[in-house]
């Protein structure tokens, strides 16, 4: 074949495209580059699957998410955590408390939290409206998240910032977890918070939110601090709620109606049927109306019947039958905390010599009213530090009981001289720095003493104040009262009481109005704190988001 021809021929062979040996070759060569393109997308896709579950098992995104939202900002799950679970403990805290003494903090239409219910939070606590308790909780956070946000925002507005000290609370507060883990058995912070606040609670969380409440409880302080009364708002309190102000005079005595239990040949109780109990009561009934007969009865002294009467009542053994015990003196109607007489007793139209009986679940009470009067007697404000004496506790390695219920003289001897370097500690400070602030400090430092109304006297620098005369023990009350005392007047006073067995580091603040001062400016300043946290509030509402539901 000519070159030309063998040209031409190739030429044609082109122009007739690929064989079909050659078209299969391709199909199946494109046909494995797909698979390999598909496999690879598919391998990309299931990748980024498994780091999304992660990602989302690990709660990053869940702790971002809007929980709530106030004042146009937004709350994530993991704050919000900490105010549900806050809320949750303090409630769950006190009713388990309270249950260890059989006592119940609730009442119809609430319910109790049953601890051993597979239902949790989602049981109910209010029977009347349905309401759950993880409603409740949610309820509650909310009005605090409301309270804080409203109080932050307002300090900040006044260019108010948290304090050194506040500072030093949150640090010490953030560096407890720690601690608190590896008291309750948890390997680390983290778990720890996981465990007590919810699933997605950081510790960056942890410390936001205790920084807020910190900055909100230095403003709302410093804002009740600078509230102050007048005579003329006292005298107003006192015009308008005489039955809290008013002191009265009354003497009591409480009848039992409880039927007595009994035991049987094997030693076991045995409790009192419903006939016994109805008798108990009847006869407790009975002594009660005998009692109130008597004493209307008598001429003379109401008092003295009664002193002589209630024996009968309740026998000479008894308590009530020393006169010394029941007579309640000059007590404000606001600390009358019974609500069978305390309406009887402050009703405007008692006279001295009046007695009636009140019937109460398991006895009679039955009261004699005395007087009722406007206690304008001075109180004192004092400061005090007190240091107990070591007492000798028992050895657990010998077979007597080594314990001691007084401390000896070596004892005393120690908790004065310790006394002594406290005061002496205070009186090296100049003249100007010798301030009852400065004297609270070393009782927050170093007092024993933690009992008041709130159970933290010392965090109260160890201030007690309207304290009326003869209500302290007597070597205390003494130095108080003594007429030559001035403000500022420091020292040494010892305590023979027992269980305080030690010495007091005193401190005189000042005179006081009449103890019925205290009650009208507690009232005034909580309406005025109410009234204030309302009006700051209102604006400030905090509403549930979404991620809510990831909170509890």
């Amino acid at each position: 074949m000519s070159a030309s021809r063998e040209k031409k021929q190739r030429q044609d062979l082109l122009s007739q495209g690929p064989t079909q040996r050659q078209l299969k070759e391709q199909r199946e060569a494109k046909a494995r580059k797909q698979k390999i393109i598909l496999y690879s997308v598919i391998g990309v896709i299931v990748a980024v699957a498994v780091i999304a579950l992660l990602v989302w098992n690990s709660g990053i995104f869940q702790r971002r998410v809007t929980a709530a939202t106030v004042g146009g900002k937004d709350v994530s799950v993991s704050e919000m955590q900490i105010y549900y679970n806050s809320v949750r403990q303090s409630v769950l805290s006190t009713q388990q408390m309270y249950a260890a003494y059989g006592i119940t903090t609730v009442t119809e239409p609430y319910q109790a939290y049953d601890f051993d219910s597979e239902l949790g939070d989602k049981q109910v606590y209010n029977s009347e409206t349905g309401q759950t308790y993880e409603e409740y909780f949610e309820e509650t956070a909310l009005e605090s998240l409301s309270q804080v946000y409203a109080l932050t925002s307002a300090a900040e507005a006044e260019g108010y910032q948290l304090s050194d000290e506040g500072k030093a609370n949150v640090d010490e507060a953030v560096a407890s977890l720690a601690s608190q883990a590896t008291q309750y058995g948890y390997p680390n912070t983290a778990s720890f918070l996981i465990a007590y606040y919810g699933r997605y609670a950081t510790e960056s969380a942890y410390r936001d939110v205790a920084t807020q409440q910190e900055l909100a409880s230095e403003y709302q302080t410093l804002h009740q601090d600078s509230l102050t009364y007048t005579e003329a708002d006292y005298d107003a309190y006192a015009k308008e709620n005489p039955t809290d102000v008013y002191s009265y005079d009354y003497r009591y005595v409480y009848i039992s109606g409880a039927a007595a239990s009994t035991t049987d040949e094997d030693g076991n109780t045995v409790e009192a049927t419903e006939e016994e109990k109805e008798a108990a009561m009847a006869e407790a009934k009975e002594k009660a109306d005998a009692l109130v007969a008597g004493v209307q009865a008598a001429e003379g002294d109401k008092s003295e019947a009664f002193n002589t009467l209630v024996v009968d009542a309740v026998g000479e053994s008894s308590s009530y039958a020393d006169p010394e015990y029941n007579l309640q003196d000059g007590i404000l109607g606001v600390n009358i905390t019974s609500s069978l007489y305390h309406d009887w007793v402050t009703d405007a139209s008692r006279t001295a010599g009046d007695i009636s009986s009140f019937e109460s679940s398991s006895g009679y009470w039955v009261v004699l009213f005395e007087d009722s009067y406007l206690n304008n007697a001075e109180t004192v404000d004092v400061r005090h530090i007190l240091i107990k004496a070591e007492l000798t506790q028992d050895d657990p390695d010998t077979e007597e009981d080594e314990s001691a219920d007084e401390p000896t003289d070596e004892q005393m001897l120690s908790a004065h001289d310790e006394a002594e370097r406290i005061l002496n500690e205070f009186n090296a400070l100049s003249e100007d720095q010798r301030t009852a602030e400065a004297f609270g400090e070393l009782a927050e430092e170093y007092s024993d003493d933690s009992r008041n109304s709130d159970g933290d006297l010392n965090a109260a620098g160890g201030l007690y104040t309207y304290v009326e005369e003869g209500t302290m023990v007597e070597s205390f009350n003494d130095w108080i009262f003594d007429p030559s005392r001035t403000a500022g007047d420091t020292g040494l006073v010892e305590n023979d009481n027992a269980g305080q067995y030690g010495w007091h580091v005193m401190y005189f603040q000042g005179l006081n109005g009449p103890k019925w001062h205290e009650v009208a400016a507690e009232a005034l300043l909580s309406a005025d704190m109410e009234s204030w946290l309302e009006e700051l509030t209102e604006s400030c509402q905090a509403v549930a988001a979404d991620g809510m539901s990831l909170v509890h």
